[in-house]
């Protein structure tokens, strides 16, 4: 495998600075894409598909592509067919091969429901070479390896897959455990979100966002060689930054950089 895999950034990240200043910041760090994150200042779903195909082009005229529209579909209720398809419009507009969704259900929610939401937001995209990613979280139809693999069973559609990220909200006592998490999740991904962690209290609740890739909670060189090791080839997207004093263009380049030593080190190990 090539160290030179796909790596992306999440403009989820960027929202203090306009779509292209994020794609640009992409650029100057060494990302070959973007996702894009449906947020404004980035994208409003509500904006025109015309207005939305120029940010497309916007986003790859500074020199990466758009790997991924990052929708709030599944998480934002109602749920309706319409919606489903302006979701699969949205993601052919900005040119985005990846249309990331959620699995959410609440309480008084039937699954069968979200799940013939996903059927139809995976159908209406098949029609226009968009592949359907659902993100992991917590509490969601897409939490736990059981769960996972019952929820592509059930909406089994060739462009579904897994967004595969560290759940969210671990539980310290889950830490060593996740690269044995990734090598039985990502043979189901065709997307991968790296995040990193820090501790509240050593030993104590769960896990929180702002860690480092290099530096933070999990070992993230063991999770992304035990993905690599179990054959996941698609992008990877750096989606949260750590949370320090240093400017935004320093911790992406700084995790940038990190993740490429790590991928290198990897494909060199393996091509003896």
């Amino acid at each position: 495998m090539s160290s030179r895999q796909i790596l992306g950034f999440c403009s989820v990240s960027a929202l203090d600075r306009s779509l292209v200043d994020a794609a640009r910041m992409a650029v100057d760090a060494g990302c070959d894409g973007l996702e894009v994150t449906a947020r404004p200042p980035h994208l409003d779903p509500a904006g025109s598909l015309a207005a939305i195909a120029d940010q497309g082009r916007a986003v790859r005229d500074t020199g990466v592509e758009v790997l991924t529209y990052g929708s709030y579909f599944g998480r934002e209720r109602p749920l309706s067919a319409a919606d489903a398809l302006r979701a699969a419009e949205i993601a052919e507009a900005l040119g985005a091969p990846l249309l990331r969704v959620w699995a959410e259900c609440g309480p008084e929610e039937d699954a069968k429901e979200t799940i013939r939401h996903l059927q139809l937001v995976c159908d209406a995209s098949a029609d226009r070479g968009v592949t359907v990613v659902v993100e992991r979280h917590q509490g969601s139809l897409a939490d736990t390896p059981e769960r996972v693999e019952v929820l592509l069973a059930g909406v089994d559609r060739a462009n579904f897959a897994l967004n595969y990220q560290v759940l969210d909200l671990l539980p310290q006592a889950e830490i060593s455990h996740q690269p044995d998490d990734a090598a039985r999740l990502v043979r189901h991904a065709r997307y991968f979100h790296l995040k990193n962690y820090q501790l509240k209290v050593e030993g104590q609740g769960l896990l929180l966002p702002g860690g480092s890739l290099e530096k933070g909670v999990l070992d993230y060189r063991a999770l992304l060689h035990a993905a690599l090791d179990a054959g996941y080839t698609g992008p990877m997207t750096i989606e949260f930054l750590s949370f320090d004093e240093r400017p935004l263009e320093e911790r992406l380049a700084s995790d940038v950089a990190w993740v490429r030593g790590v991928l290198e080190d990897w494909a060199t190990a393996n091509s003896r």
